[in-house]
């Protein structure tokens, strides 16, 4: 005859829902720390971002006045008719400007904010109480 009791069905219930009630907990906790971590490197993208962007309108202001004294300079020295010469120095402050202002913006998307190891452990744990009370 054997002695040892073997636990009944509400017991090993009351366990599993016990150990789920825990792993949610688990789950939470990680969720927090995870979107926490994701809302810190997102901001400093932000952040960064935008600091890239204001000196590329520094740039582009700057480049502004350089056009006008390129024009200014233009006309006096070199026969060049005034058109042509606001074209080309115009151009290629433009093209400077909107390289930066690019980078910039570039770098405000750099940043997934998606908990992708909270889904992934969410993911893994479902799989296993699927397993588990089956």
């Amino acid at each position: 005859m054997n002695t040892t009791e073997r636990p009944g069905v509400v017991a090993l219930v009351t366990d599993a829902l016990g150990r789920s009630a825990g792993l949610i907990q688990t789950e939470i906790r990680l969720a927090r720390v995870e979107l926490g971590e994701k809302a810190e490197a997102l901001r400093a993208s932000l952040v960064s971002g935008i600091v890239m962007m204001l000196v590329g309108t520094v740039f582009i202001i700057g480049a502004l006045i350089l056009v006008l004294q390129a024009l200014v300079a233009a006309l006096i020295e070199g026969g060049v008719t005034p058109a042509v010469a606001i074209l080309i120095v115009a151009g290629g402050s433009a093209l400077g400007g909107i390289a930066v202002l690019m980078a910039g913006r570039k770098t405000l998307g750099a940043v997934d904010p998606t908990p992708t190891r909270t889904i992934a452990s969410l993911q893994n744990d479902a799989r296993m109480a699927k397993e588990n009370l089956t």
